[in-house]
């Protein structure tokens, strides 16, 4: 046999091969469910069996694909595998290029709120109620800056919320840089308590600073905050969704302003830069009153008289 025809035969049989080779790695992976999940300690094997049906072809075209890529291990974690091919996931499995979750800390919620967010999330549990924040602040409630956080699943919940407190307290830091002098606030913990209460009574954005500078006002002048949501938080986590005149006179309760001068000992919320920058940034106003006139908005009034006749004059008598 010629030389020439020693290559031709060679050149069929590789091309022969090739074809299916190519079918294999650009086929689509076989997996049913729409997240495949690679333990630690799974072979590239297990990897190869939850994308590919286990035939002998398959597993020596795998195994070419693994050696012309100099490919020695897979990463562990969640991949993304509707509609990818073998090569796809493949690539996938070397960078570890594992699909992200979310946690939402949402500006007005509350540390039971997170608490419950926690225990349903895909985080490695190793925080609860924020006892694992390492911080100079002398409460735990509201310490944590309201935003969307991205994960990857199995990562301890500390390491993401330990974040969430350093960028709060860089902000925090830096507006209370600019405060003003009329603002009469002592502390930077007394402002993210402000403005926990400011989140929690604020129908919209544009009003915080205006409600900011109502409470500053009351506080110059002594008056009590009287903020319901002060009542609410510290009825949690139990509290049934309405406020009893009995709640009001509560003096045992801590957070309620109505009973206590100035400030609640802790926050009641997670804040929204807006309201911690309207905490800050705002000074004592002529406003000393307000009542919703609508689920968003409140009228503010400057006299106690003012205040009744619009309270009457909305039917809330």
């Amino acid at each position: 046999m010629s030389f020439y025809k020693i290559i031709l035969i060679i050149s069929a049989v590789f091309l022969s091969f090739l074809g299916p080779y190519f079918g294999f790695i650009n086929s689509i992976n076989i997996s049913n469910d729409s997240i495949i999940i690679l333990e630690k300690g799974d072979s590239m094997d297990s990897g190869f069996e939850k994308i590919s049906s286990k035939s002998l072809i398959n597993k020596i075209f795998f195994r070419i694909h693994l050696s012309t890529m100099n490919i020695s291990s897979f990463e562990q974690g969640e991949y993304e595998s509707t509609n990818k091919s073998i090569a796809e996931m493949v690539g996938l499995f070397v960078t570890g290029n594992t699909v992200s979750h979310k946690i939402v800390i949402r500006e007005g919620s509350n540390i039971f709120d997170l608490q419950k967010d926690l225990e349903s999330s895909y985080f490695n549990q190793d925080c609860k109620y924020l006892d694992c924040i390492v911080t100079d602040y002398p409460f735990k409630e509201g310490i944590l800056i309201a935003d969307t956080f991205f994960y990857k699943k199995g990562i301890s919940a500390s390491s993401v919320l330990q974040s969430s407190h350093g960028l709060l307290d860089e902000l925090l830091s830096s507006l209370w840089l600019l405060k003003p002098k009329d603002n009469p606030l002592k502390s930077k913990y007394d402002a993210l308590i402000l403005a926990s209460i400011i989140e929690k009574e604020a129908g919209n954005n544009e009003e915080k600073k205006i409600i900011a500078s109502v409470f500053l006002q009351r506080m110059v002048l002594g008056m009590r905050l009287q903020a319901d949501p002060t009542i609410i938080y510290g009825l949690m986590p139990n509290f049934d969704g309405d406020i009893k005149k009995s709640d009001i006179l509560n003096k045992d309760n801590l957070h309620n302003t109505y009973m206590i001068k100035g400030l609640p000992p802790t926050p009641i919320s997670f804040s929204s830069i807006s309201s911690i920058e309207a905490a800050v940034l705002s000074v004592p106003g002529d406003y000393l009153f307000f009542v919703a006139d609508s689920p968003t908005s409140h009228h503010f009034s400057k006299t106690y008289k003012e205040h009744r006749m619009m309270i009457k004059q909305l039917g809330l008598n």
